[in-house]
């Protein structure tokens, strides 16, 4: 009885163990997919611009009229948005939207990588972001980091290392006199 006991709990660790491991395996790939997949990123890019662009007019009082015929096409979306600068005040509020949190978890933007976000974002340093940093930056930040990605950063680094070693060179020359010797005193 106890033989058969324990060969039952073996087999149903077997079974368990290889249906984890399916699963895991075919998550993998739904995310693998879901990151080439460039019309899903277009489709969320597009939402995630509409409701930025509700949000931010209700938070900034924008007056824009409205259409008659209903909604506003893309191109008028993005014409109208063009202009848009969220501050980090106004892109925190925003982010802690439902809405917003949902299409970032669709486009596979880690929770940990969403606490500061805005940083990363505004790459011009100017303390907004316009659309095309959101799009850049959020297109960037899907998935896990990549080796590419790994690689491609400390090459960056080093590039910038030695741009700041030839700077240092350069600034710790004597200057040369440039009217004769000093005055006396």
């Amino acid at each position: 009885m106890f033989m058969t006991f324990g060969l039952f709990n073996v087999i149903v660790a077997i079974f368990v163990e290889n249906v984890l491991a399916a699963a895991k395996t075919n998550d993998q790939l739904v995310k693998k997919h879901r990151l080439r997949d460039q019309t899903y990123l277009g489709n969320k890019m597009v939402e995630l611009l509409m409701v930025f662009w509700d949000l931010y007019r209700e938070e900034e009082n924008c007056e824009v009229p409205q259409r008659t015929s209903g909604k506003m096409s893309l191109e008028e979306l993005v014409e109208r948005a063009a202009p848009m600068q969220v501050s980090v005040t106004v892109f925190n509020k925003l982010c802690r939207n439902s809405k917003v949190r949902d299409i970032f978890r669709d486009l596979d933007v880690a929770e940990e990588d969403q606490t500061n976000l805005f940083e990363a974002l505004d790459v011009d340093g100017s303390g907004t972001i316009d659309i095309e940093e959101l799009f850049e930056g959020i297109a960037k930040l899907r998935g896990d980091a990549r080796r590419s990605d790994i690689v491609s950063m400390s090459l960056q680094i080093r590039n910038l290392q030695w741009s700041l070693q030839e700077l240092l060179a350069i600034v710790q020359l004597p200057a040369p006199a440039a009217h004769g010797p000093p005055a006396p005193q």
